[in-house]
């Protein structure tokens, strides 16, 4: 069936009509890229200039993060259209600092980034208008036969007076030659793509110290991350689990004091004993589900995501993109992670709907994990006001994760959480 299905000629037009509208779209995204990267370039000269006589000093590090982002913002979008993800050779988030401005200097990336905001300028935005001009400009010359002949003197539809068929028919030519051009779209946007993946992925040596400063970061996180676990455990513990068997041992107590003595029956306090027991067993159970859910271990990290997709308060849609095995410490990293933020989606953004999409993509290096949770509520979150999130970042970095934080105020709010599979 399914042999049958790959050979049928429908099958493979709406494949490749498909694949047009993508790279269609891809290069029509190239030319508000390209506009964006060409305010850049101009704010930049002007910074530049300024900076001569100090007051461009002031605007450096602001600029920088804008060239930053719009990086990361085209590193996803060509690694959508490639079906793999590219690397950022930047760790952490983009400050807006004279002294950010020069480690993205000092680490080789700066370069790069510049060659792809001059490479988007420059090519991006004329590929992006012959993307949607050459079809409009093509069809006029396609269908001068069918009105050219009805025209009034002197007036025509395309750049040249039309007296005869003959011409009419070379018109339909030129015409053909232009819808031919645009059918070669996914051509551009693979040639595009390609240069573009280049330019933005990280050099050897970009790669190298992004590497040594990510297992830096790393390793603090993972120190963190461990001190804090542990003192979570010790509160649950504290505040349930002891208290429940504090109780325990205070009826027991009174029981063997009340057979001692004989004073009274010590039915009700072994029956209190016993309630108290079985209060402290599900703490526990509590405690440990905490550390591990079980359901991660018997079902596997979709199945487990989909639960709290189904048990969370607001109406919320779960995506799956390609899945693959996961290792277990990064099926808990996510599943907690996950667990957080669409609780921080219930109790503070207002929202009437959320997502969650699960992607693995594959680098030449590693393959990766992530979780994407979205809302349409009220915006605004900010890690470093302390929320959840700033604990997801913690848990994510120690095992060499990022996550970035997109939530303008007056939302949408979108959360990517990114985890290497491999070492």
């Amino acid at each position: 069936m399914s042999d049958r299905s790959s050979r049928d000629p429908r099958s493979t037009v709406t494949t490749a009509a498909a694949r047009h509208l993508r790279a269609v779209r891809y290069l029509v995204g190239n030319l508000l890229a390209g506009l964006v990267a060409l305010v850049l370039l101009v704010v930049s000269v002007a910074v530049l200039v300024l900076s001569v006589v100090g007051v461009g000093l002031l605007f450096v590090g602001l600029l920088d993060r804008q060239v930053r982002r719009w990086c990361d913002r085209e590193r996803t979008r060509v690694g959508q259209l490639l079906g793999r993800r590219i690397d950022s050779p930047y760790v952490g988030e983009a400050g807006a600092r004279l002294a950010d401005a020069r480690d993205h200097a000092a680490s080789g990336s700066l370069g790069r980034d510049a060659g792809t905001l001059v490479a988007r300028a420059l090519v991006g935005v004329p590929l992006g208008l012959v993307a949607i001009f050459l079809p409009l400009f093509s069809l006029p010359y396609v269908l001068l036969p069918l009105y050219w002949w009805a025209l009034p003197d002197g007036e025509t539809a395309v750049m040249f007076e039309v007296t005869s068929w003959p011409v009419a028919l070379a018109a339909v030519l030129i015409g053909l030659g232009g819808l031919t051009l645009w059918a070669a779209a996914p051509v551009a946007s693979r040639v595009d793509t390609t240069v573009a993946a280049a330019l933005l992925s990280p050099g050897p040596a970009q790669e190298q110290r992004r590497r040594a400063e990510v297992e830096r970061l790393r390793r603090r996180s993972a120190v963190s991350a461990h001190s804090a676990e542990l003192r979570r455990i010790e509160r649950d513990l504290h505040d349930a689990a002891q208290n429940r068997l504090v109780a325990v041992a205070m009826y027991v107590g009174m029981a063997q004091r009340q057979l001692e003595t004989g004073s009274g029956d010590p039915g009700p306090s072994l029956a209190k004993a016993g309630r108290a027991a079985t209060d402290a067993i599900a703490e526990v159970r509590r405690v440990i589900h905490g550390i591990y859910p079980p359901v991660l271990a018997e079902e596997g990290l979709v199945p487990a995501v989909g639960l709290l997709v189904d048990q969370c308060q607001i109406p919320t849609r779960l995506h799956v993109d390609r899945p693959a095995p996961t290792p277990a410490s990064v099926d808990a990293a996510l599943y907690f992670a996950i667990s957080e933020l669409l609780t921080n989606i219930a109790k503070h953004s207002g929202a009437r709907s959320a997502t969650v999409l699960l992607r693995w993509d594959v680098t030449e290096q590693v393959r990766w994990v992530t979780a994407v949770v979205g809302d349409d509520g009220k915006g605004g979150a900010d890690p470093s006001l302390g929320s959840g999130i700033a604990g997801v970042e913690s848990r994510v970095r120690a095992l060499g994760g990022s996550l970035q934080v997109t939530s303008p105020p007056g939302g949408p709010t979108r959360i990517e959480v990114s985890l290497p599979c491999e070492s």
